[in-house]
């Protein structure tokens, strides 16, 4: 399983699909692509483009960046 893939698992079908029902938050992963040694990561919540940007991506696991992901977003 690719990084994108997994990303967009646990963000669109784990994280903002309880957001959703626990919350009334939406949103959904759009994109990720590697910036040299950095990753970008694109997602949508509540109809707005959000970004994030992790520093030594292939230094972590998918399961890392998502934890990662979690703590920034």
């Amino acid at each position: 399983m690719t990084i994108q893939n997994y990303l967009n698992e646990k963000i669109t079908n784990s994280w903002y699909k309880n957001a959703e029902i626990d919350y009334g938050i939406t949103g959904k992963f759009l994109d990720c692509e590697a910036v040299e040694n950095d990753l970008l990561i694109i997602w949508e919540e509540m109809g707005e483009k959000q970004e994030l940007i992790i520093a030594a991506f292939t230094e972590y696991t998918p399961e890392q960046i998502y934890n990662i992901w979690m703590e920034e977003a």
